[in-house]
């Protein structure tokens, strides 16, 4: 068993929600940058699905299953890394890279990996380069099917993964853990959901003055540049705006989803808790 970096817990919503709050408030410049990178890592994975898509289209379903499996394994390393913040632990941005040199940690991707591939590509939501989704794709009840089925396996394997690369789990003890989900932890199943309606009730309330920094910029560089650099200027600003959301967004959410895990983690004997 590699170092446990978190001791198990049994947290609430509410302090695992704010603890995910005080990472994002405490660590959000250190870390800002080893966000960025991980962002970059994963698309790499659909930088290198859609070339691959575009050379022989009628592989595209073919292409997901090693994009899905980086996706899932870059995670690890990810979480990895927050756990270690979250402890107090020494840390560097080497860390995103923890899964990648772990046969453990590509083995416990390849199911999830798997299964994505197959749901997407027998549910009909797989789109590709000139084909979109048919109109009535949501109408059809065998896509709202494979989209529950897929949010259910989605949460599973990724409480399997925070425990392993959080808690010290081993691939096995992940699974068995994270299965409580379905049983006598019911109400950590939902936490993902309760996490997300925050988020998109945020961003919702984030949109107005954003929308209004940008008018604002847009109606003054009308009178002050021309109409190409005014767009070059609202579109930086724009992306700036995004990508420091999406930091903020990964570091909150993953924060929070990781410290929720710990309700799921088996005692491992050692004294004292790191997170109540």
């Amino acid at each position: 068993m590699h170092d446990t970096p978190l001791v198990p817990g049994r947290p609430s919503y509410r302090n695992a929600i704010s603890g995910g709050w005080r990472l994002l408030r405490q660590h959000c410049k250190p870390l800002a940058g080893t966000v960025i990178i991980f962002m970059i890592l994963l698309m790499i994975g659909f930088v290198a699905d859609g070339i691959l898509s575009a050379i022989s289209p009628g592989n595209a379903d073919l292409w997901r299953f090693p994009m899905y499996l980086w996706t899932y394994v870059i995670s690890i390393g990810f979480y990895h890394l927050l756990a270690k913040v979250i402890a107090g632990q020494d840390w560097a941005m080497g860390d995103l890279l923890w899964g990648i040199g772990r046969a453990e940690a590509w083995t416990l991707a390849l199911l999830p990996a798997a299964l994505a591939t197959i749901l997407v590509a027998f549910s009909g939501l797989s789109a590709t380069p000139g084909h979109p989704l048919p109109p009535d794709t949501f109408t059809r009840p065998d896509v709202w099917i494979a989209l529950l089925v897929s949010t259910l396996i989605g949460t599973f394997f990724g409480y399997v993964f925070m425990l392993y690369a959080a808690y010290g789990a081993t691939p096995k003890s992940a699974l068995k853990s994270a299965l409580h989900i379905f049983s006598n932890r019911l109400v950590w199943l939902f936490f993902p959901y309760m996490v997300t309606l925050i988020l998109v009730l945020a961003l919702i309330i984030a949109a107005i003055p954003v929308g209004l920094i940008l008018g604002l910029i847009g109606f003054l560089l009308k009178f002050m540049a021309t109409p190409l650099v005014a767009k070059f200027v609202v579109g930086v600003v724009f992306l700036v705006i995004f990508v420091v959301l999406m930091i903020a967004i990964l570091i909150w959410v993953y924060g929070s989803l990781i410290i929720a895990s710990g309700a799921l983690a088996a005692p491992d004997g050692q004294e004292g808790r790191l997170i109540t």
